[in-house]
């Protein structure tokens, strides 16, 4: 029952679901760890998890797959199913057990950048030969306007 706890600690070191990064190409690096704090407040449970982990991304423009770490705080609270209020953020207590694993991979997914990149200086791939031009540099033209806008260019601003 939630009104005879005053306060505990929780530790878990939980293996990422591979189904949650596969997807995007991701994977995880490490187990997630979790670092949980719970007090009771006599209807609910509210806590703070500071969550770490690693993860493997692929760069958004070189395509290199590169670490990316992960550390978080995460505010949570949980009540039991008889005291449950729909807002969406609750965790539901049902036999003295909570489930805070989909709440803690929801933020991890929120974190992930939309286009990802191994380093905001990463010149990605050539568009003409495709190699990384992280790693070595092309002989490729420069020069890479359409034909179809070459008279823009040559037109003068005033």
């Amino acid at each position: 029952m939630i009104g005879t706890l005053e306060s505990e600690e929780f530790f878990l070191n939980e293996a990422g679901r591979e189904a949650l990064l596969s997807d995007m190409g991701g994977r995880f690096l490490t187990p997630i760890k979790v670092h949980l704090i719970m007090e009771s407040t006599g209807k609910k449970l509210v806590g703070r998890a500071m969550v770490s982990t690693n993860l493997a991304l692929s760069c958004g423009r070189c395509l290199e797959e590169y670490e990316f770490p992960l550390s978080f705080e995460l505010n949570l609270a949980a009540a039991e199913i008889l005291a449950y209020e729909d807002n969406g953020e609750m965790v539901l207590i049902e036999d003295e057990q909570a489930d805070i694993m989909p709440r803690i991979e929801e933020e991890i997914f929120s974190l992930i950048p939309l286009n990802p990149l191994c380093s905001q200086g990463c010149q990605g791939l050539c568009p003409f030969c495709g190699i990384n031009k992280n790693v070595q540099s092309c002989s490729c033209e420069k020069n890479d306007i359409d034909p179809r806008w070459q008279k823009l260019k040559e037109l003068k601003m005033e």
